[in-house]
């Protein structure tokens, strides 16, 4: 009987920490995009855990996506390496949970992140080919990228990058990461396409 009633405990406890839609989720990540310390709460990370055990692609993806974030803001508190390998792992694993819906903001995005975390290790050479990737295939996708999702939107001004779309975004990374590994005449060509802010930036660090 006690066991019966510790499971049943623990079924409902974990139902009260899932969302119960993709809407409820999102208002709720939002609020964590812009206060750290709900982002690093036990309560919204138990969510985010429970929200991977669902039949949504978009809640798995998205849960993943902000456990990444959530990961690299534990690094810069902590300056411990292994919260970029955790990073790096679900940004991984939010690429994957979105699968093969590019009509959809999740798979831009968690493609972003992805390139993003490898600059976190670093490693510019894999940065760089996501972000390119990407870019390549957005050339040829019919996926509206002016339809920007409150989500989207709030991780990419997380990242400091306000004002842009996730294909500037893109453009960003690839440009900076060309930086990184000597290709001037890349990191040129792409800081030539983004808004004058990020260009002035970017081409100050071009070698």
């Amino acid at each position: 009987m006690k066991i019966v009633l510790i499971l049943l405990i623990f079924v409902f406890v974990n139902r009260m920490e899932a969302w119960d839609s993709v809407v409820e989720m999102e208002t709720d990540i939002c609020k964590a995009l812009t206060n750290n310390t709900y982002l690093l709460s036990s309560t919204f990370t138990n969510q985010l855990s429970a929200a991977l055990n669902s039949s949504s692609v978009e809640m798995r993806s998205e849960a993943y996506m902000l456990l990444s974030i959530n990961a690299y803001q534990n690094f810069l508190r902590t300056a411990d390496d292994s919260w970029l390998q955790i990073e790096m792992s679900n940004a991984s694993n939010a690429v994957v949970a979105i699968g093969i819906h590019s009509n959809k903001w999740q798979y831009w995005t968690s493609r972003f992140l992805y390139a993003s975390a490898y600059c976190s290790v670093p490693n510019y050479e894999r940065s760089f080919a996501v972000a390119t990737n990407s870019l390549h295939e957005l050339s040829f996708s019919a996926y509206n990228t002016n339809d920007v999702n409150a989500v989207e939107r709030a991780i990419l001004d997380k990242s400091e990058l306000l004002n842009v779309g996730i294909t500037d975004a893109m453009r960003i990374f690839a440009g900076m990461s060309a930086t990184e590994l000597g290709m001037g005449g890349v990191a040129t060509n792409y800081a030539n396409q983004v808004p004058a802010p990020y260009r002035n930036v970017m081409l100050q660090f071009v070698k």
